[in-house]
């Protein structure tokens, strides 16, 4: 009779796959290279993940979904005080060494998913997510919600390009400061209520 698979085994390897990719690239992903990486067999990976398009997914699915705490707060709701004080958080986790680094594996499957044509692919939907996040405050504040998309835009791009530029600088500092300076923007130009 065969043994009952351990509920706990799969998220417990993703999570040792993306602390190994955290200095690697996604095109680097055999179940190979990854056995060889975390001493286990390859048949250990087809058996939980099946084939490499679907561990590849399943990476992506796990980096993107760190956001999800960030996201899950009701930003509508929130005075200026303490939405400056979310995105003080937003920008405290992302910024970390470890941010950084799931930043850049999620910033490599959403080119992947676009070369591959995949529209809705979990990678490509993060600014999506993030524009209908940010834009949900601005327009509770008082501005249109085609202004406040715009608006929102303008942040989330800046917020995902400084977090490129503090990886490809190495200079966190100034793209701390820099991000600072467009949340100070952002809350700016909401009216208040």
């Amino acid at each position: 009779m065969p043994r009952k698979p351990d509920p706990t085994r799969k998220p417990e390897l993703l999570g040792q796959i993306l602390e190994h990719l955290r200095g690697r690239s996604l095109a680097t992903v055999s179940f190979r290279t990854l056995a060889e990486a975390l001493g286990v067999s390859t048949y250990v990976f087809v058996y939980h993940f099946g084939n490499r398009a679907e561990l590849i997914a399943e990476i992506v699915r796990a980096v993107v979904a760190r956001n999800d705490g960030l996201l899950a707060v009701t930003v509508a709701e929130l005075d200026r005080k303490a939405f400056e004080k979310h995105l003080a958080k937003v920008w405290q986790d992302v910024s970390t060494e470890r941010g950084r680094d799931l930043h850049r594996l999620e910033l490599e499957a959403a080119l992947l998913e676009t070369v591959a044509g995949d529209a809705g692919g979990a990678a490509r939907a993060t600014v999506g997510r993030w524009v209908d996040h940010v834009a949900s405050w601005v327009a509770a504040n008082g501005v249109a919600p085609a202004e406040a998309e715009v608006a929102a835009r303008v942040f989330v791009d800046a917020l995902f390009g400084l977090q490129y530029d503090a990886i490809v600088s190495g200079d966190e500092s100034r793209a701390s400061e820099a991000y600072g300076q467009a949340v100070e923007t952002l809350v700016a130009s909401s009216p208040q209520r």
